[in-house]
């Protein structure tokens, strides 16, 4: 028996806000680049455009690792749900317990 829960995460999820505001800062990033352009030498623009590239590289690999994680999760969820909860209950009770001998 398998259950669907559409509305169990937000369509505004802070994984996916994260990657959508790392791309604006290299969509920004570009733009300053291309504008800063003029003034710069050749060696400032090639740095600046391996930076950017790497940049770029970097929030696709981000991406790629959060669906294959979140793939994973899903995979694990729908195989597992009982053992899944109950690993979930337990971790959730030795956290409070930490955190209330902490007090």
């Amino acid at each position: 028996m398998e259950l669907y829960y559409k509305d169990l995460i937000s369509n505004d999820s802070s994984l996916e806000k994260l990657v959508d505001d790392l791309m604006l800062v290299v969509q920004g990033a570009d733009e300053f680049a291309q504008a800063a352009g003029a003034g710069l030498g050749d060696l400032d623009k090639e740095e600046i455009t391996s930076g950017l590239y790497r940049l770029k590289l970097g929030y696709q690999r981000l991406q790629e690792r959060a669906v294959s994680g979140a793939h994973a999760a899903d995979k694990l969820m729908r195989r597992y749900p009982y053992s899944t909860a109950g690993f979930a209950f337990a971790f959730g009770l030795l956290a409070a317990r930490c955190l209330r001998r902490r007090r």
